[in-house]
Order: C-alpha cells, then structure tokens, then sequence
C-alpha cells in the first residue's frame, strides 16, 4: 500500500489544518479592514549581498553548499508596525534570486526569537528591529533533516546560521545591507518560493499556507 504523503492537505493533520484556518481567518479580517498587509505594512528595504564562506555540503541545499556571492533583496519590518522604540515582534525577509527549484526565485522570513533549543521557535517582542537575533521560527527540511536558519545582528549585517535538529548553530555567512531603497511593495511567501532542496513539513505549511493565501487576497487594493 502506498504511504499518503504528508504534502496532501487533506493528509495534514487537523491541528496543524485548524491552526491555519483560524491565523488565516484572523489575518484576512485585518486586511480587510485595513485594505494593506495585516502585519508587516511598513519597512525599510536595502539591495544586500550574502556572502556563504562557511559551507555546509551534506545538508543538500544548494545555497549553502557552496562559497559563492549572491545580490539579494532585504526588508526588515515590525509586525504589529508599533512606533520606533516600542515593543513589537522584528521581522527580516529575504528574496533570493535564482535560490530557488529550477531557477526560480527563493525568499526566507525571519522573526525575533530566542536561540535556543526551544525559544528558536517562539517570537520575541523586541525594541529595535535588528537589535536582537531572528530565526525562521518554524523548521524546514532538507536531505532528510529538519533545520533553521538564524541571523544574528553584528552592526550593518547579520551572520548567518543554520541549526540542524534543534542543535548547535553552524554560522555559513553573512549577510550585508548595501543600499537602502525605497520600501518595495514585494510579498514575501517561503510556501510558494522555497529554497531549491527544501520543503516545509507538512504540519508547518498546513499552518502557514491558508494564511499566507488570504492576507494576500484580502490584503490587495
């Protein structure tokens, strides 16, 4: 008999697929009443580089497995969009050109977190943006493990890590912010343009998927 494969939404389990119904129905109200992005709406954005110098080649992901040089774009944001100075959960997008399967473009989310075991996977409310460090919060695999991705702020850039397993972080690069531009009105989704090499587990995109859909339809002018 065959497996069913945990990437069939019907397949997912249901609290992950409740959990995804309810973020999507609570984000969707917001950008539809706001008529703009239910969180994330304002952010400065920067043409930035992301030098890999540390590769690491049995993860399987292309990206990584590699030195190389690779022209990105940068978004950091706040979540909620509180004033400067006040509390609010930090978020860096990344949009990689050519990063994804067969060329296509790739793009990362990181949010504040901790960086531990656990507190990697739990927001952080912070003050400043890029004060404190941010991880792609929810795993992804890649050659049969889970990982994270880190990015720890050291002045105008962010060192760049991986955390395989819940383990130790392996730093592979950094990131640099070359010139500001104008706030770019780019949607930034990992569900639909992933890192060639990787998938999100099952359970993460029945979590993430009906809510990247609906704030991008409720949330378009």
């Amino acid at each position: 008999m065959t497996r069913p494969s945990v990437r069939d939404p019907a397949r997912r389990p249901w609290p992950a697929r409740l959990g995804g119904a309810l973020l999507a129905s609570g984000l969707g109200a917001v950008a539809k009443a706001t008529r703009r992005r239910p969180i994330h709406a304002r952010g400065r954005t920067w043409r930035a580089t992301l030098c890999v110098d540390a590769p690491v080649e049995h993860l399987g992901v292309p990206l990584f497995a590699d030195r190389g040089v690779h022209p990105c774009t940068a978004r950091l944001s706040r979540a909620v969009g509180t004033p400067p100075g006040w509390w609010d959960v930090g978020g860096l997008a990344l949009r990689l050109p050519g990063a994804g399967s067969r060329g296509a473009d790739a793009d990362l989310l990181f949010a504040t977190t901790g960086t531990g075991r656990v507190s990697r996977h739990l927001l952080r409310p912070v003050r400043e943006t890029a004060g404190r460090p941010l991880t792609t919060l929810l795993p992804t695999r890649a050659g049969g493990r889970s990982f994270v991705l880190l990015a720890r702020p050291l002045g105008e850039q962010f060192e760049i890590g991986i955390g395989i397993e819940g383990g130790a972080w392996h730093a592979v690069g950094l990131l640099r912010l070359d010139d500001e531009v104008a706030d770019r009105a780019l949607r930034f989704d990992p569900v639909v343009r992933p890192l060639a090499g990787t998938h999100a587990p099952g359970w993460v995109a029945a979590v993430r998927e009906p809510a990247y859909r609906w704030a991008r339809r409720l949330g378009r002018p």
